[in-house]
């Protein structure tokens, strides 16, 4: 250790920087403290914001072909349901219309599909052709696809085609099992054409979704750590995309939480473990200040602390990769308010 201070007082005095003389309570009183370089500055790693929800690999959501007004609400965002059960009744003219079509064209149906069993019996009675018995056969089938496509377009509401209307408009039923992660909050909402309106998860997994800087999103791999605002491991990276946000300039990062209490919609800090570079280590960015064209450490000495200039790697968030050869693992360094020991170097040079 004596071997190493030495060199580091000969590498700073051939920088011109002469050593600092100064008591803790000084230090104290100018707001500067000591830290040590450790791996430990990396753990809790790069800090964002993070927006909680559901995973959507196991979640159904149900969709809005028209405009409709919510005018009953049953269930509400966060609540299990089942199967079947009844989450909110819609009100829409385009509704009332494509069930009014509905109706019509199941009685058309049932007609097209009595002339047909008819057409039948009278075919293989030989009273008409072939052709004939086509043509109503045909028919009836172009009625019965018309009936599941309007049938179809009412199940991706939501709304059950065989018991279609509720007390106060039009049923929406939970499609599967499972927590309501999206749902209308208030009657009255309305819910635009063509947008999911009903999530449900079929389980409570619950995801980090977490919007990346393109310079710091390089240094974020499937597997990083996520960590909470006292440090403790709370998830991991589960992807990174490789698709830009143009309007926000970032990268999507999705982490799956395993640990802590966290509820849907709120968005809270985390930290993410990133990567550093070879022969290098993190220091936070209040261990070091920028002295002319050095950027500047100060490392513990018995007597104080002795300036070091350093190699700046890479400037991320709160946070400064550095080259090992400056500084080692386990060194005492100055963090804080160090343009104090700014203005002692400068007066010292200056004398």
């Amino acid at each position: 250790m004596k071997g190493w201070l030495f060199f580091i007082l000969f590498f700073s005095l051939s920088w011109g920087y002469e050593p600092i003389k100064i008591s803790k309570q000084q230090l104290d009183e100018l707001g500067i403290k000591v830290i040590k370089v450790d791996d430990s500055t990396l753990s809790k790693g790069l800090p964002f914001n993070a927006y909680i929800d559901f995973d959507n690999k196991s979640s159904t959501t149900q969709s809005s072909s028209f405009d409709a007004i919510v005018v009953a609400l049953y269930k509400r965002e966060g609540e299990s349901v089942k199967e079947g059960d009844v989450i909110a009744e819609l009100s829409s003219i385009d509704l009332s219309n494509l069930y009014f079509e509905l109706q019509n064209t199941q009685n058309k149906l049932k007609v097209a599909q009595d002339i047909t069993h008819k057409d039948k019996e009278l075919y293989k009675a030989g009273v008409i052709s072939k052709r004939e018995y086509q043509t109503s056969y045909l028919a009836s089938n172009e009625m019965e696809l018309k009936v599941r496509q309007i049938e179809s377009t009412l199940q991706i509401f939501g709304i059950d085609p065989k018991k279609p209307k509720g007390k106060y408009g039009f049923r929406v039923i939970a499609k599967e099992s499972g927590i309501l992660s999206v749902a209308p909050k208030n009657t009255g909402e309305k819910i635009p054409a063509f947008t999911p309106y009903i999530r449900i998860s079929k389980d409570d997994d619950l995801l980090a979704r977490i919007k990346l800087p393109v310079s710091i999103s390089k240094y974020i791999k499937k597997g990083s750590e996520v960590f909470d605002e006292n440090g403790k491991k709370i998830g991991t990276i589960q992807s990174v995309s490789v698709v830009l946000d143009r309007a926000s300039n970032t990268i999507l990062a999705t982490a799956l939480l395993t640990e802590g209490n966290f509820r849907v919609g709120e968005i809270i800090d985390v930290y993410i473990e990133g990567i550093k570079p070879k022969n290098s280590l993190v220091v936070p960015s209040n261990a070091l200040i920028k002295n002319g064209k050095d950027y500047l450490a100060f490392v513990q000495t018995k007597d104080g602390f002795i300036p070091t200039p350093v190699n700046i790697i890479e400037e991320r968030s709160n946070l400064f990769v550095i080259s090992d050869k400056d500084i080692k693992i386990g060194d005492k360094i100055a963090a804080g308010s160090l343009i104090a020991f700014k203005g002692i170097i400068n007066d010292v040079g200056g004398d």
